[in-house]
């Protein structure tokens, strides 16, 4: 994680510069994209014991968002997110793994309509910054995963539409530097 912090930095996630997308293939010939528009999250780093950092994130399902608005319905329905019930999902870490100062492998679990999977996701730190204008510490991460639908239930359409859906996200992450002293 960011080689400057403190032992114990709270990063908040920056969703005005950040996207948790995901794509899908259709037919085995076609992928298609979709995205979440609400999300908040935190990690607290702990730069002694990288392996002890710990990240939470909160996706609003009904902000699903698809190339068309029946596409976005759909997703919401009962046969796929199933908002209606489970609004959110989740995901928490369990440990972090240290594969090369910018490389990390970020084990955890993810909720998605209730049921509660492990969940490992690779994150690459792409840049590293202080923005003196807001007196912020910043970390923009890229962040990659497979999850399988039908390992949370959602099981239709599956001769049509992949099991296998990749994630791609993109975080920013900031931290509040410490009040100047004058």
């Amino acid at each position: 994680m960011p080689a400057g912090a403190g032992a114990s930095s709270l990063y908040h996630i920056d969703q005005r510069f950040g996207t948790i997308g995901f794509s899908v293939s259709t037919l085995g010939l076609f992928r298609t994209e979709g995205r979440f528009k609400q999300f908040a999250g935190d990690l607290l780093l702990d730069a002694g014991h990288p392996e002890r950092t710990r990240i939470d994130v909160s996706i609003d399902g009904n902000s699903v968002d698809m190339p068309l608005r029946e596409e976005s319905d759909l997703l919401r329905s009962a046969t796929y997110f199933d908002t209606a019930r489970y609004p959110r999902e989740h995901f928490v870490s369990t440990s972090v793994q240290t594969l090369s100062p910018s490389h990390y492998l970020v084990h955890g679990t993810l909720e998605i309509r209730g049921v509660v999977q492990p969940q490992d996701l690779d994150a690459v730190l792409s840049d590293h910054h202080v923005d003196t204008a807001r007196n912020v510490e910043v970390a923009d991460f890229v962040v990659t995963g497979k999850i399988r639908r039908s390992a949370f239930g959602m099981v239709a359409n599956r001769v049509m539409v992949s099991d296998t859906v990749r994630l791609d996200i993109r975080i920013r992450l900031t931290v509040d530097l410490a009040p100047q002293s004058g």
